[in-house]
């Protein structure tokens, strides 16, 4: 399949790709992995810090998102467009 074709790509990442199939998952990671007030990740909490956000998994989720719209999938509701 050619590029932009909604083909999953190698630069799309693995992850991306797996996620992709499972848009409950993709939801919950987005509706988890949010900034706080101070730009961290809510979600990626260690002992005493946190990850500035948008985090990895945050970002892997995005990736997922973008790939089920090029697929031609509904995106999750809420969803912003890209």
């Amino acid at each position: 399949m050619a590029a932009g074709d909604g083909a999953y790509t190698p630069g799309d990442g693995p992850m991306a790709g797996v996620l992709a199939g499972m848009p409950e998952v993709v939801e919950r990671l987005l509706a988890q992995h949010v900034p706080d007030r101070l730009g961290r990740c809510t979600a990626c909490r260690n002992a005493g810090s946190g990850v500035v956000w948008p985090c990895t998994l945050h970002q892997i989720a995005t990736r997922a998102e973008v790939l089920r719209t090029r697929q031609g999938q509904r995106p999750r509701s809420g969803a912003q467009p890209w």
